[in-house]
């Protein structure tokens, strides 16, 4: 399989292990890759508190000493404020990390990225 296949192959699960772990959490998924003017948002939510939150996954093997902000990069943090300043309705844009390697992965919820 090519590189980018891999890649979205890795990523697709990263997201289905994302939603899963939210769902078992109490979370209520509301939509995966869902578009609003032109932007995807990963999977839109409600949490066990009603708020509707969006959900930017992104699977690494490492973070190492990189914050979120630098893991989003400036792009995709303007295009999460963009989302959040869309969907009026959102209370908030969070970031889940899926770190590890395949088959020992864990995640990381870091909330109000945007």
């Amino acid at each position: 399989m090519a590189a980018g296949g891999d890649r979205q192959r890795r990523g697709r699960l990263g997201e289905e292990m994302a939603a899963t772990a939210l769902a078992m959490a109490g979370w209520i998924i509301v939509a995966r890759n869902h578009r609003i003017l032109g932007l995807e948002i990963d999977l839109l939510a409600r949490d066990p508190s009603w708020q509707l939150v969006a959900v930017e996954v992104r699977r690494r093997g490492t973070v190492g000493d990189s914050s979120p902000l630098q893991l989003l990069g400036a792009r995709k943090s303007a295009a999460l404020r963009r989302q959040r300043d869309a969907l009026p309705a959102l209370d908030r844009v969070d970031l889940l990390l899926v770190l590890g390697p395949d088959g020992n992965e864990r995640l990381r919820l870091i909330r109000g990225m945007a």
